[in-house]
């Protein structure tokens, strides 16, 4: 009996240094969450259809110190376009996603607008692209829609 005794308190204590240690760990493994910015987008392709939709980044850096980058949006893939912004720190003049593509020669004008806030900063940019190859090629997923 006396065995047993000791093997139950044996196993009770190490239960609870067990609880002990994942309670420390969930406090190490804290996140903590950075809005990087919200902006709505527009894009008017040559025939004139003009197309918009919104797009919010955040950032979040976990216990150990790994940060994502996600997005929420009507834009295709949102965290992609957040990723990709967030590479050029939100300022758009900066954005080329695919440096290597050989965008088509082909004019079919695309304009495109955004407008809204990256971090503390205003973002009000604009800008035509030749066809909407070459859009794809400086934007990558941002005007995905």
């Amino acid at each position: 009996m006396r065995r047993n005794a000791i093997a139950v308190t044996g196993l009770l204590a190490a239960g609870a240094a067990s609880i002990i240690f994942a309670a420390g760990s969930a406090q190490a493994l804290t996140t903590d969450t950075t809005q990087l910015g919200s902006v709505h987008l527009t894009k008017t392709d040559a025939s004139g259809v003009t197309t918009s939709a919104d797009l919010s980044c955040s950032a979040t850096v976990d216990g150990s110190g790994v940060t994502t980058v996600t997005g929420t949006g009507t834009v295709t893939n949102p965290n992609a376009a957040c990723t990709e912004l967030n590479a050029v720190n939100g300022d758009f003049s900066k954005l080329l996603v695919h440096p290597t593509w050989l965008p088509l020669a082909q004019p079919a004008p695309v304009s495109v607008t955004a407008q809204g806030t990256w971090g503390a900063t205003a973002v009000n940019w604009s800008n035509t692209f030749n066809n909407p190859s070459t859009l794809a090629k400086y934007t990558g997923d941002v005007f995905g829609f």
